[in-house]
């Protein structure tokens, strides 16, 4: 295809299309945010399983990932007999998105015993439901990235569909961290077993939200004819699956985008993950009380990131340079932060959840616009619009974070004397120390580490940048 025929065939998604596309980041957002959040406190105070027995299970889905995420990337990335008719992603995105809701309900249901006296089945639940769950996102969301690039090829478009799609995502992270607890307080009890019991109308009714988004993002991942007949540019100089991932982790572009995003992950995850400990261990009770601190804190934060994004996106267009912009949201968000440990009472601490809210919506609007340089150098490369292994080992590289998460907490765990299944406000003052710790201080001095990587390494300057353009015009992926 010609630069004069992709010119004239390309037309900017509708609005609605642009915003059902953009209600996938809800979806993504909300369920793995509940699946970081409570999967560790869940079986670690609720269930009361040893921490290690949780930490070797995570590693376990850590490796899983090492085969999964690029091997679907890999294969969902070909061409079929029926892609001409149903597109070659949405598929995969339909067989991905409808099950995994019913998969994460099986996640927060473990088979009935005690975990003292007989850890090993609960370890296997953990194990088989994590790995089950995973799979299943991974086969939609690697081609939900993969589509973007495609579907928004234009700097505008691009801008436009995160401008529309992050703040659906940053209203996902609240819901999950304010919603669960305070259906856990109408639900549960004093005692340990109907804490647990607790969780199953929890995640009932969290799923019950996310499903209908599941459907509603379906309109925007249909591919329109345009669009599947560029998926047969160059099809036949597909690389094999080692070649592809070969070459993908020699592109420079790509290591030290991941470095980055394995710091913001880290450190979004670690936040998450923190919140059930710090709710029930160093949250204050008065002057209003567990559940309503959550609340304040968590509308300060939304509140925070909501006016962050156009801020964010102004900022782009007028930098023009997305390495810069990047920088600058790093070092954001690292003093954000390490604000987060300094705060004394429930009013300071609302201050600062607004500037950590504020600070993390330059990677929540921007990343995947950061991310899409790197797919488009990809194109340059291979000559072929196939990005499924790049997006997928991405995926399976950022599930690092959550390896680097789960072992920090474990080691803070142990070394502070954290005691599993102990009532709220009982923990000593070096547990509750190490809560402040995996919180927000050691995530924040990895992303420090990474921002100063990239700043380092990272090769696509705005002159680089313009060349890569000009190449996939003349390639005809412009």
């Amino acid at each position: 295809m010609n630069e004069t025929n992709e010119q004239l065939t390309y037309k900017e998604p509708s609005l609605l299309n642009t915003i059902s596309y953009g209600s996938a980041g809800f979806w993504s957002m909300l369920a793995y945010s509940v699946f970081n959040a409570w999967l560790m406190f869940f079986y670690e105070s609720a269930v009361g399983l040893n921490i290690v027995y949780i930490f070797w299970a995570m590693i376990i889905f850590t490796v899983w990932d090492a085969i999964n995420d690029p091997l679907i990337g890999f294969l969902t990335d070909r061409i079929t007999k029926y892609t001409r008719k149903v597109g070659k992603r949405f598929i995969w995105i339909v067989i991905g998105v409808i099950p995994a809701n019913f998969v994460l309900i099986l996640v927060f249901m473990p088979p009935a015993g005690d975990p003292a006296t007989d850890p090993l089945p609960f370890f296997g639940w953990i194990v088989f439901t994590t790995v089950l769950f995973d799979s299943l996102y991974t086969i939609c969301f690697v081609n939900v990235e993969a589509l973007f690039p495609d579907k928004f090829r234009t700097d505008r478009a691009r801008r436009r569909a995160r401008g529309w799609g992050t703040p659906l995502s940053m209203l996902a992270l609240p819901l999950a961290s304010i919603v669960p607890p305070i259906l856990l307080g109408l639900f549960g009890g004093p005692d340990g077993t109907t804490v647990q019991a607790a969780y199953i109308p929890m995640i009932l009714l969290m799923v019950a939200t996310i499903f209908p988004i599941s459907l509603l993002m379906l309109p925007g991942m249909r591919e329109n004819k345009e669009l599947i007949e560029r998926y047969y540019i160059s099809e036949e100089k597909r690389e094999s699956f080692i070649s592809a991932l070969k070459s993908t982790l020699k592109q420079k572009s790509f290591v030290y985008y991941i470095i980055l995003f394995f710091g913001f992950q880290l450190v979004t995850g670690s936040l998450t993950g923190s919140i059930p400990y710090a709710a029930n261990y160093l949250t204050p009770g008065p002057p209003f009380g567990i559940a309503t601190n959550m609340i304040l804190l968590f509308a300060m934060f939304l509140q925070g990131a909501i006016i962050s994004v156009p801020i964010w996106i102004r900022v782009a267009k007028k930098v023009k340079n997305n390495k810069k912009t990047a920088l600058i949201g790093g070092v954001c968000l690292v003093i954000g932060s390490l604000l987060i440990p300094l705060h004394t009472s429930i009013f300071d601490a609302m201050i600062y959840m607004t500037i950590l809210g504020f600070t993390m919506g330059n990677f929540w609007t921007l990343f995947t616009i950061y991310f899409s340089d790197v797919l488009d150098e990809r194109v340059i490369l291979t000559k072929s619009p196939n990005r499924g292994t790049t997006v997928g080992v991405s995926a399976f590289l950022s599930r690092f974070a959550r390896a680097a998460q789960i072992a920090i907490f474990t080691a803070v765990h142990l070394l502070t004397g954290f005691v599993e299944g102990a009532d709220p406000f009982t923990q000593t003052i070096e547990a509750q120390f190490g809560i402040r710790l995996h919180m927000s201080i050691i995530p924040a001095i990895v992303l420090a580490i990474c921002v100063l990587i990239f700043w380092k390494f990272y090769p696509i300057t705005p002159q680089i940048w313009m060349e890569n353009k000009k190449k996939l015009k003349e390639l005809g992926f412009a």
